[in-house]
């Protein structure tokens, strides 16, 4: 066992004399902290107390040497006496060595506090003399070291009414009027003696007696009696003090020290008299320079530095080199470390060690300092501490938090204190079935376990099943579950994690042994197993469904897709089924039993074509099927060859896409996806049935963007030889279902960008366990972190589990960190070594099944955000096809930019003028999170005037619409995070959509009418929310006894009144309490005043409501028309997508639910919220200018090649390129070219006319406002941003 020598941490010994300077007895920090005993840490994790460990108003010492009281004698302790000249207090340090061994060269001290006393919480060490003395006994911890350091502090000699004594000049002047009135005759002519006149006097009397140079003083002396008054009796206590004695009231004896006394002083008079010369030499250096004249003062040169740090061995410590260029740290990293800012790397290092060593609770604390430190000195100077804190990390340390991240990794909240060991093994055993990453999340397992000094949690995060207990929660049941149900866990757990097979048999094993169980036991022997008993509880597990308060449909999808991802499982999911429809008494859950039926008398020429659902990729169904639906992209990619850019070295130079260059493998997989894309959009043209399917490799490129595609394919890989069926008991197969699911975490977290701006291709790795709910933070370009942001919540619907935490993605390249290496299917056993060698080369199973592999990458790239896979759409389609131009940023303009990208100005009003920026975007994010809104209320979050924080001024910032794309998309963010329960959860508050907006009122015009109806509108809105806040006053909202304010009143009014009357009822009469009538009206008129203010401010919300909703009535112009909304239905952590697409041609909205396209009889299903407790919601909404809508959308498209056949929901027709040769095949429609562009709307609004956007170019020239071959030309929207710039006066 391992016995701690220590209670505290340590410091270095340059840490140390650092903190002496600074510790001032007198003056002790508001945290009561003590500088030299307490620390570090400075503030140990339970403190709450005011963030302060050195006082403002304590004194900064200047220590100076006591020459005759230091000794530096190398055979002898060191010893070094000091004062400080400002204080005057009293320093003695002195370092002995047990041992014959001295300072090494190998370390610097590392010292640990380990005795002493001092003023708070312990009985107070007072001198003879009445100095209050603190002490302080440190060890140096390095085991081969015998240094041991004695630290004194005591209080200056000279008291302040003394020190007044001897430097008020009115009692200077007053003793010196009384000797002269006592003595005309023999003090004659005599000046008024200054305050440094007497310290100088008194500072000669104590030297002589010192140094054996003074007679008796007499009591008549001139100077004497002019400095201290008659016969010095003024001054009789100080002089007593001093150890002066008045003989015969003539003389004044002085006192009489060792005569052969040779520095360094021993005898305690001598040692007195010393300090008293050296607190005179500090007063006197402390009056004015006028005073001064050349006396006596404290020598400079004799500054105790230099004896200090070389009595601890650091005179010539180690130094970083660039210490003065280190950024500065705000949290106490250097001081919980023990270090100096200046010390080398090297040595912060060995602190680091030294700290963990006495103090390992503490370790990941001091990780984090380490880090900290390490990055706040650049590249240069931090490439050590850098390597040190990758050793560390081998090691297993870790910082706290990673622990929190480890918590987070799980979906679990660090710091709730409900949380029990069954919370988090369940966690980490769904995540284990779910991830082909096992050695990360048993790294963060053993994280949890090791910070909790859990036991169990870190057995099982190593992989140890040795209770009964443990292989329970390792199988995923409880003590009561039964036998039938723990034989498919058990088959589920190794169809998840097939390396788990003999732990999850030593676990079956176990709970055979515990329960005596026949039945268990022969299954381990045969591999046989009966019927599945299942319960509802079951039933929902087995469909992996974690929320029981999701509808039918989110029902039907998760049951749709375990069928689909396991079809032999097929009976046993619809056992599940059955249970829960009869639980729920559903008669269409009950119908899908036996399997759903579909409406098949459309006529498919006249009707869109159903995708089906190749594996939890719903809303990839979706987002095919509303690009399929926009026109000009549609007829892109059917005449793709004609429109894809070049692969040649000079076009690919000046290719630039979402503000970065694209590589050449990025463009040919690009290619690769619209040619898998063109396939599938024949496929929908030509089929004849009434739904076709996906290739998977269209789905892999469509769900997983370029960058991520390597550690996606390398997780496939390392994966490759999972098996996809329930695996087998000595070589016999076991049927039975799927185990529980995956519990998926979220942290809350909030994008808070309202715009999505053209970023570099959407990064949609992330760091392992973060939650999915941030994914729309990767989607916005490094050069809009800086700008202010609009708060809102983040709009991840559903939590898949994530991706290595090894693997991030930079500006320009993507980097495999060192924890990637370890992404293989061992178990994390504890720390391991460092690394001190290459990494292996990585496992390659052979013989991998290419089409596996695809699936595989699939089915994790369906873990993405939706929107990830748009903007993964948008770019890869951008990237495949050439440019029609290049703005004068280098960016590629095309047609995809023209389709879907927009562009805001945002403007940024401060007391130095008004700057102004120019922003790209795909979609506007708007926020339901909070509450209910229509949509104009919604979007208006995104451009309307805000406070916010710029270069550390409050300024005013709101943005204006420059250009709008003719395809509008919208943004629905949903998700918000409740802190009681510590879980994200999904708003169901409704947005009101309406059929027809006009965005009129948000683009950028320089007509000052529309400007000042906006300012209006802001102030209107300004004056609702506090008239609302007021409301929420009134009715007390925020209280749970259901009563408003004019209730409260009329209430304790009626309560006053019951307890006066019962003086009327002797049994009672003694707790009667009498209240005068004035009370009681003027209880009475608050009610009324109240209740007729909370009727006003209701009217003024309505009539406010109504100003803002008719302010913009008349602004018509700019009409766009609601076209297609994904729908949401489910929770937070599960659910499924579908989308509504309407047929402006046909007037009909339609239903598209993967396979199944139904027409929408009643417009309320999408419009309208219908009151239910977990509604389905949209998600993403598209928005179609008006005037272009027929030349934009087109929802039927059909050619059917062969309608012999029949159509059929059954069967699925797939048409690939090995079928049909699709780079010889024209589109199938011609109608040329869709002009995308509309008037400017200055134009627009001058003449009455519809407008779009502000274009890059217009139909009358194709090439303005762009420039080709890499060229540079005038664009219109670049100038005016740079014209706006120039204008600012700052």
């Amino acid at each position: 066992m391992l016995i701690l020598r220590y209670v505290y941490a340590g410091k270095t010994a340059p840490r140390l004399l650092h903190d002496i300077a600074l510790y001032d007895p007198d003056h002790p920090p508001a945290s009561g902290r003590n500088l030299l005993s307490q620390v570090p840490p400075v503030f140990p994790d339970s403190y709450n107390g005011p963030l302060e460990f050195v006082s403002p108003t304590s004194c900064k010492h200047t220590y100076f040497d006591k020459k005759n009281q230091t000794s530096m004698n190398p055979s002898s302790p060191f010893k070094v006496s000091a004062i400080c000249s400002k204080c005057r207090h009293h320093l003695q340090l002195v370092v002995t060595f047990t041992k014959a061994r001295r300072h090494s060269s190998e370390h610097i001290h590392h010292l640990v506090y380990k005795s002493g006393r001092q003023r708070v919480g312990q009985s107070e060490e007072v001198t003879r003399k009445g100095q209050r003395a603190e002490t302080f006994h440190y060890d140096c911890s390095y085991p081969a070291c015998s240094a041991t350091v004695s630290l004194r502090i005591v209080s200056p000699l000279l008291r302040p009414e003394w020190v007044q004594l001897l430097t008020d000049p009115e009692s200077i002047q007053k003793r010196a009027k009384e000797a002269v009135n006592a003595y005309p005759d023999r003090l004659e002519g005599i000046a008024q003696p200054l305050p440094i006149n007497v310290l100088e006097n008194l500072h000669s009397y104590v030297d002589d007696a010192l140094n054996n140079r003074q007679r008796r003083i007499k009591a008549l002396n001139k100077r004497f009696m002019i400095c201290f008054g008659i016969e010095g009796k003024r001054c009789k206590d100080l002089l007593e003090f001093l150890e002066f004695h008045l003989e015969n009231d003539e003389f004044w004896e002085p006192p009489q020290p060792d005569s052969l006394a040779a520095p360094p002083y021993q005898d305690e008079l001598s040692i007195f008299l010393d300090d008293v010369i050296y607190e005179l030499l500090a007063l006197i250096d402390q009056r004015l320079p006028v005073e001064k004249k050349g006396q006596h003062t404290i020598d400079p040169n004799f500054s105790a530095d230099v004896n200090l740090y070389a009595a601890l061995g650091v005179l010539d410590y180690s130094k970083a080199p660039r210490a003065s260029e280190f950024d500065l740290l705000g949290p106490p990293c250097y001081e919980d470390l023990g270090v100096v800012e200046d010390m080398s790397s090297a040595l912060i290092v060995n602190a680091y060690k030294r700290q963990v060593s006495v103090n390992p609770a503490r370790a990941p604390h001091y990780l984090k300092c380490l880090i900290m430190i390490g990055e706040s000195r650049g590249r240069l100077d931090g490439d050590t501490i850098e390597q040190a804190v990758m050793i560390a990390r081998s090691e297993g340390r870790y910082t706290e938090e990673d622990v929190v991240h480890a918590y987070k990794y799980f979906g679990l909240e660090p710091h709730d204190s409900s949380l029990t060991d069954e919370n988090i093994l369940g966690k980490f055993y769904a995540f284990l079935g779910d991830t082909t990453n096992e050695t990360e999340t048993r790294k963060q397992l053993w994280r949890i376990g090791h910070s909790r000094k859990n036991e169990r949690i870190k057995s099982a995060a190593e992989d140890r099943v040795a209770t009964v207990e443990q292989a329970r929660v390792f199988l995923g049941v409880e003590e009561n579950t039964s036998d039938d149900f723990i034989i498919p866990m058990y088959t589920a757990k190794i169809n998840d994690n097939p390396t788990s097979k003999d732990l999850a048999r030593r676990a079956v094993e176990l709970i055979a042994a515990d329960r005596k169980s026949d039945a268990l036991k022969h299954f381990l022997k045969t591999g046989e197993a009966g019927v599945v008993a299942m319960d509802v509880g079951d039933a929902y597990r087995l469909l992996q469904i974690p929320d029981r308060t999701v509808d039918d449909t989110a029902i039907l999808a998760a049951y749709t897709i375990c069928i689909d991802e396991v079809p032999a499982q097929i009976e046993t999911y619809s056992q599940a089924l059955g249970i829960i429809a009869k639980e729920k008494n559903s008669s269409l859950l009950s119908s899908y039993v036996s399997g759903p039926t579909t409406n098949t008398d459309c006529n498919l020429l006249e009707w869109p074509v159903g995708l089906q659902n190749i594996g939890n990729t719903c809303y990839l169904n979706s987002l095919l099927q509303f690009y399929f639906t926009v026109r000009p992209y549609r007829e892109m990619v059917l005449d793709f060859e004609s429109h894809k850019t070049g692969l040649d070295d000079e076009t690919l130079r000046f290719k630039k896409v979402g503000s970065r260059k694209v590589s050449r493998l990025e463009v040919e997989r690009s290619q690769k996806f619209l040619r898998e894309l063109r396939t599938l959009f024949h496929n929908m043209i030509t089929s004849p049935y009434s739904s076709v399917m996906p290739e998977q490799e269209l789905a892999r490129l469509t769900l997983i963007s370029s960058t991520n595609e390597a550690a996606i394919r390398r997780r496939s890989t390392i994966s490759g030889n999972r098996q996809w069926g329930l695996g087998d008991i000595g070589g016999m197969p076991v049927m039975g279902p799927l185990g529980p699911p995956p519990a998926n975490g979220t942290d809350g977290g909030r994008n808070k960008d309202p715009i999505s701006r053209v970023s570099e291709e959407p990064h949609a790795i992330k760091e392992s366990g973060a939650s999915d709910i941030d994914s729309e933070a990767t989607l916005v370009a490094d050069s809009s972190k800086d700008e202010p942001q609009t708060a809102g919540a983040d709009n991840k619907e559903n939590q898949p589990p994530q991706m290595d935490e090894g693997i991030w993605v930079n500006e320009m390249t993507m980097e495999i960190g060192d924890d990637a290496s370890q992404a293989n299917s061992q178990p994390f056993i504890g720390p391991v070594g460092p690394p001190n060698r290459p990494p292996p080369i990585p496992p390659r199973p052979s013989q991998i099944d290419l089409q596996k592999q695809i699936l595989e990458e699939v089915e994790i790239g369906a873990q993405q955000d939706v929107t990830e896979a748009i903007n993964n759409v948008l770019f890869q389609s951008e990237c495949a096809i050439k440019p029609r131009g290049i703005a004068l940023d280098g960016e590629q303009l095309d047609q995809v930019k023209d389709l879907f990208y927009g562009k805001t100005i945002s403007y940024i009003t401060a007391e130095r003028g008004v700057r102004s920026k120019e922003e790209l975007w795909s979609d506007i994010k708007v926020d339901v999170a909070t509450g209910s809104r229509d949509i104009y209320a919604a979007i208006d979050g995104a451009f309307d005037m805000q406070q916010v924080y710029v270069d550390g001024e409050m300024v005013e910032q709101f943005g204006s619409i420059s250009k709008l794309p003719p395809v509008l998309q919208i943004q629905v963010q949903r998700v918000q995070f409740d802190p009681v329960k510590k879980t994200s959860f999904k708003s169901t508050h409704h947005l009101e959509l309406r059929e027809t907006i006009y965005l009129d009122r948000y683009m950028d015009t320089q007509q000052q009418e529309l400007l000042n109806r906006r300012r209006q509108c802001w102030e209107w809105k300004d004056n609702l929310r506090s008239l609302e806040a007021r409301k929420a006053e009134l009715l007390r909202l925020n209280e749970s006894d259901g009563e408003d304010m004019a209730s409260l009143f009329n209430t304790t009014k009626n309560v006053l009144e019951d307890l006066s009357t019962m003086k009327e009822d002797p049994e009672v009469a003694d707790c009667a309490i009498d209240f005068d009538s004035q009370t009681m009206l003027e209880l009475e008129h608050l009610s009324r005043v109240a209740r007729a203010e909370t009727t006003y401010v209701e009217q003024e919300i309505k009539h406010t409501q109504t100003m803002i909703s008719s302010q913009f009535a008349d602004s018509r112009r700019l009409a766009y028309r609601l076209y297609a909304v994904f729908m949401h239905q489910g929770s937070v952590e599960f659910g499924h997508y579908y989308i509504y697409i309407y047929d402006f041609a046909r007037d009909v909205w339609r239903k598209y639910n993967d396979n199944q396209v139904t027409e929408v009889q009643n417009r309320a299903e999408i419009l309208e919220n219908e009151g239910r407790q977990n509604p389905p919601t949209p998600y993403f909404l598209v928005y179609i200018n008006n005037t272009m809508k027929d030349r934009l959308v087109d929802p039927v498209c059909r050619e059917i090649v062969n309608t012999t056949l029949g159509p059929t929901s059954s069967e699925v027709q797939t048409i690939t390129d090995a079928q049909i040769a699709m780079d010889d095949v024209p589109p199938l429609t011609s109608v040329g070219d869709v002009d995308m562009q509309l008037l400017p709307y200055e134009e627009a609004w001058t003449d009455g006319l519809p407008a779009g956007m502000n274009a890059d170019s217009n139909p009358e020239n194709p090439e303005a406002g762009a420039h080709t071959n890499g060229n540079p030309a005038n664009d219109t929207s670049t100038n005016n941003f740079i014209a706006d710039r120039d204008h600012v006066q700052w």
